[in-house]
């Protein structure tokens, strides 16, 4: 499935108008059909997947007080689930049922969804929803590919009070508009197409001028894609009555790494950091291990694999050094002149996304020699 292509707008344009012409007490119920048909379409997989895992998680979650080893058995099953279609070594896949890794369209989004159920139940911030309740969160349409990783509790609340409202109407469209600009024009023509021939037209011996553009152009090329279908997933959701969470807030202009990972995938890193960094620090007390743990877990979301694992360190690192850095910083002088302050502002801002690019080198690189070899241009190809 394409997402820039007439067969997904039609899929969205005829959900949207199928939906609010059906009667309010059928409207959900046409939606998780839907959604199930889409499904059988396009990734057979995935629907028998995600249908195992609503029946599986609501069972064993409807209980008015799960206990722990309920609830890290259930966990453990999604998990296992997860990682037999994700788990890699270096560059060879270790086949599992599809050839290459190839993994179920959506599993990221809505296993993360069904742990997130499952962990609130057991924390006792909510009631058992009703399986219809459920299942509609789980077989949700829009956020089922791509996301965001939303959360139950908002879902519930929008699910008791759908209405029709024009202003909502209106800033779903505009939201899918902003998706197809970004993904379309920004990151398919300006970023890809033309600078991407730009890149291919200067002279090779512009290693380094050459590999630093290219750093740049996945940089910018990865933003604006992934942004572009989380506008277009917000913007539908909004069209069928749902306010799902926003998953980005111009990451690239943040200050340091730690404002970077609040900004960026926030659907992802907010799940990671309520389930992953609060627990490991609640039990090590040390700030440092959680953000090291929190983003090994993101780095292995996206793939197990080393690359991915090394990534996930080398931003944890990073974290816990500007963690470190925030204890020396009150020793050093302040900056009392406006001028001086915004220079330090774009030299933060600069040096930020630069460590991001720099980062994504290992997740965009086959192996450790690669990416080796394009640092070492990067950083001794210019003297």
């Amino acid at each position: 499935m394409q997402f820039l292509s007439v067969t997904w707008l039609t899929w969205m344009m005829a959900t949207v108008c199928l939906y609010w012409l059906t009667p309010m007490a059928w409207r959900l119920r046409l939606l998780i059909a839907i959604t199930v048909v889409f499904l059988l379409v396009y990734a057979p997989l995935s629907a028998a997947i995600l249908a195992g895992l609503t029946v599986f998680t609501y069972t064993l979650s409807r209980s008015p007080h799960i206990s722990g080893y309920r609830t890290l058995a259930v966990g453990t099953v999604i998990i296992a689930i997860v990682s037999f279609y994700k788990i890699q070594v270096s560059g060879d896949t270790i086949h599992s049922v599809f050839e290459q890794g190839l993994i179920p369209l959506g599993l990221s989004y809505y296993s993360f969804r069904c742990l997130h159920y499952l962990l609130e139940r057991y924390k006792g911030s909510f009631h058992t929803a009703t399986f219809e309740e459920f299942i509609s969160y789980l077989f949700f349409l829009p956020t089922i590919v791509v996301g965001p990783i939303h959360r139950f509790g908002q879902f519930q609340r929008d699910y008791h009070r759908i209405r029709w409202d024009a202003h909502l109407l209106s800033e779903g469209l505009e939201r899918i508009l902003y998706g197809y600009v970004k993904i379309a024009f920004l990151g398919n023509f300006l970023v890809n197409a033309r600078l991407g021939n730009y890149i291919q037209g200067i002279d090779p011996q512009h290693t380094v001028f050459i590999a630093y553009l290219e750093m740049v152009r996945g940089g910018f090329s990865l933003y604006f894609q992934f942004s572009g279908f989380a506008d277009i997933a917000i913007g539908f959701s909004r069209l069928l009555g749902f306010r799902v969470m926003e998953n980005f807030n111009w990451p690239y202009l943040q200050k340091n790494i730690s404002d970077y990972w609040r900004c960026w995938h926030i659907s992802l890193t907010s799940w990671c950091r309520d389930y992953v960094y609060t627990s490991v620090v609640s039990l090590s007390r040390s700030p440092a291990l959680g953000a090291i743990a929190t983003l090994v877990v993101i780095g292995l979301w996206h793939e197990i694999s080393l690359r991915y694992l090394a990534w996930g360190l080398y931003h944890g690192l990073g974290i816990v050094f500007w963690q470190q850095f925030q204890r020396i910083k009150p020793a050093l002088p302040a900056i009392h002149i406006p001028a001086l302050q915004r220079l330090v502002d774009a030299s933060s801002i600069l040096l930020t996304v630069h460590f991001v690019w720099f980062g994504l080198i290992i997740a965009r690189q086959p192996d450790f020699n690669s990416v080796l070899q394009v640092w070492s241009i990067l950083l001794t190809g210019w003297w």
